[in-house]
């Protein structure tokens, strides 16, 4: 990794690093409709993933996720014990255990869908397209630089 030897691009970058942790704090926070429903922002993003990826194994949730496998067990076991979820048999390898969600879990997962892509919506109205374009193009190259730098 190299160093910054740039006053100018290191207090960019710490600029940047504030920023970005602020949004997450934001996100965390600001978007909390998971709060109202008791769940955490940790199991609304398992809700998520699961909305959008179907039936998983614990394996691909936890991959999904960024946390390990054990981690991924204790959410998934009080979500179940919520009723958000349903854990099953795969058909072709009984070995192997999936978790999907429960109607009422699919019915929470939409409504926070909804809830953060309203919120984020009505902040990306007001910046201009060809804005949003590269701003979205950005994040989508320091996502890919964090994930070549976790595989080296």
């Amino acid at each position: 990794m190299a160093r910054i030897n740039d006053p100018e691009l290191e207090g960019y970058t710490q600029e940047l690093w504030d920023t970005v942790m602020r949004i997450i704090h934001n996100f965390r926070t600001g978007m909390g409709v998971w709060e109202e429903l008791g769940l955490t922002f940790p199991q609304s993003m398992l809700l998520l993933e699961l909305h959008r990826g179907g039936k998983l194994n614990m394996g691909e949730l936890s991959q999904r996720l960024h946390i390990t496998q054990g981690v991924a067990t204790r959410m998934v076991d009080l979500l179940l014990e919520k009723g958000l979820m349903e854990r099953g048999r795969d058909e072709e390898d009984r070995r192997v255990v999936l978790v999907s969600l429960s109607r009422k879990g699919a019915r929470i997962a939409r409504q926070i869908e909804e809830h953060n892509r309203s919120r984020i919506g009505d902040f990306l109205a007001a910046v201009p397209e060809k804005e949003r374009y590269y701003l979205l193009e950005f994040l989508k190259r320091l996502q890919e630089q964090f994930e070549k730098e976790d595989t080296a």
